[in-house]
């Protein structure tokens, strides 16, 4: 007969029994529970202090014109900031997920509208706009 411990073929080989099962069980669940403690998080943690600044931007605007100007961000989608009083200043928040690039749509009161320059941001940066006259010559930078 030949079998698993006759010596005859390969020598003295065991038999895979429930000792084999036993460790890839112990070595799956070490390697699982290491996995858990490395973390595989993407998501900020909301708990954590200054997490809320990690998710967005802050927009600075100095309007160097004689007339409010009306802002827009527009990136993916577009989205009303407000309003910046002439020859003003304001600075606007808002939520920011991934590096993404951002242009300022401006709309004069009474005037002109323009789109800034794009500029890549990530969460947590700020920008700069400068509104000038003529409107042409705004300028959006990091």
């Amino acid at each position: 007969m030949t079998g698993w411990g006759d010596g005859k073929r390969g020598g003295n080989r065991e038999r895979p029994g429930i000792r084999g099962c036993g460790r890839l069980v112990l070595l799956l669940s070490v390697a699982t529970a290491m996995a858990g403690c490395t973390g595989f998080r993407t998501a900020p943690n909301p708990f954590e202090e200054g997490a809320d600044a990690q998710r967005q931007i802050t927009i600075e605007v100095e309007n160097h014109n004689f007339n409010d100007a009306t802002l827009r961000a527009v990136a993916r989608m577009e989205r009303r900031l407000g309003v910046v009083t002439g020859n003003g200043k304001q600075t606007f928040t808002i939520p920011w997920t991934t590096a993404d690039d951002l242009q300022i749509h401006i709309d004069m009161l009474a005037g002109d509208r323009f789109t800034t320059n794009r500029v890549t941001v990530s969460p947590g940066e700020s920008v700069f706009l400068t509104i000038q006259n003529p409107l042409y010559r705004s300028l959006l930078r990091r």
